[in-house]
Parts: structure tokens; sequence; C-alpha cells
């Protein structure tokens, strides 16, 4: 069964994450979007923070203003049928150089990549650095069971909004700051590698 990945990356003082949520299609994924945002339109805020938070629901902006938009869109990843896997790295110090976040990125990727065991498109969040963009194509096509891997901008792409949360979630819950309990709404679909 061929499903599909997206991956975003997130980083806090002390960690480097890279995340993906795997899902059984774009289709189902676009659908679900499509059935959170529905449920959304309800809500009682005005229409310049309805544009605002609409347009893209950005993790930043959930975690801090909107938690019951952020606590609906978790709820309705989880019933998608899905799989959260993540990597983690550790920092040294708090220096954390641009090459050394790309090799680090990179490598992350690959242990998630290595662990699913079917064929898989990725599509991963742009870093709007296309030889970084196509180093990563290059070393994460090597692996058979990818089929095919592109980036593309968040606004553009449901799964990576949500994969985009996620990725706030596990970085609140790794730094013991999750106060809002987001990642109790996940944790049974979550695997680390």
């Amino acid at each position: 069964m061929r499903m599909i990945l997206y991956i975003d990356e997130t980083e806090c003082d002390d960690y480097f994450i890279v995340a993906g949520l795997l899902t059984q299609s774009k289709r189902d994924t676009d659908l679900a979007y499509k059935h959170f945002k529905k449920g959304l339109k309800s809500m009682k805020i005005s229409l310049k923070e309805k544009q605002r938070v609409f347009y893209e629901f950005k993790a930043i902006l959930l975690d801090r203003h909107y938690q019951r938009i952020k606590v609906k869109m978790l709820m309705e990843i989880n019933h998608l049928k899905n799989t959260i896997l993540f990597s983690t790295y550790t920092k040294k110090n708090s220096v954390f150089n641009q090459q050394d976040k790309e090799k680090t990125y990179i490598s992350l990727l690959e242990k998630i990549v290595s662990s699913i065991h079917q064929d898989i498109d990725i599509i991963f969040d742009d870093f709007k650095n296309q030889k970084f963009e196509e180093k990563i194509i290059e070393e994460i096509s090597k692996y058979d069971h990818v089929l095919s891997i592109q980036a593309k901008e968040s606004f553009d792409e449901a799964g990576l909004q949500f994969v985009d949360n996620i990725c706030s979630v596990l970085r609140l819950y790794q730094t013991n700051s999750d106060k809002n309990q987001f990642y109790e709404l996940i944790k049974d679909n979550v695997t680390e590698v």
C-alpha cells in the first residue's frame, strides 16, 4: 500500500526535532483538513482574527492564542488513519550552525524514512533554499520505498499544516512545557525512532 509522509521540523534551545505524519493518502488528509476548517466556521472570533488564523494554521499562533482550535485540529488528526513518527537530536550547546542543522535534519529524516516499510510519497516543508532541498531529495530518494519526494509550502498543503502543529506538540512535550496537555491527545499514534 502506498502512503504519504508529511515532514516538518522544530527546534528549541535543547532539541532539534524532525517529525512525520504518515497517512493513508493525500486525499484523506485533505478531507480531514476541510472537515476541520468547516467545523471552525461558526467560532466566535473577529473577521480579522479569522483571516489571520485561517490562512495558515501556524502552530505558534494556535499554541499561544487559539488553544481550542489546536485541540480541534489534533482531534481531527486522530480521526485520520495515521502514525506520527519523530526523531530528536539533543543539542550539545546553544550554537547550532546552518551546516550542522542541515546534516542533522537529513540524519533524523533518514531515521524516520528507514522505519517505514511501505511505499511512500514524501512532502516536506520547503526551506526556501534550493541547494539544501536538492540535497534532501538526493539523499532520501536513495531509499527504494520512497516513490517521490518534494518540497512544498505549508499554506498549499494541509498535511504540512497538520505536521507543523504536531511538531510544536512534540517540542512542548520534550521540554516539559505542554501545559495544555496537547500531547495526551495524540500520544497513542506517536512513535519515536
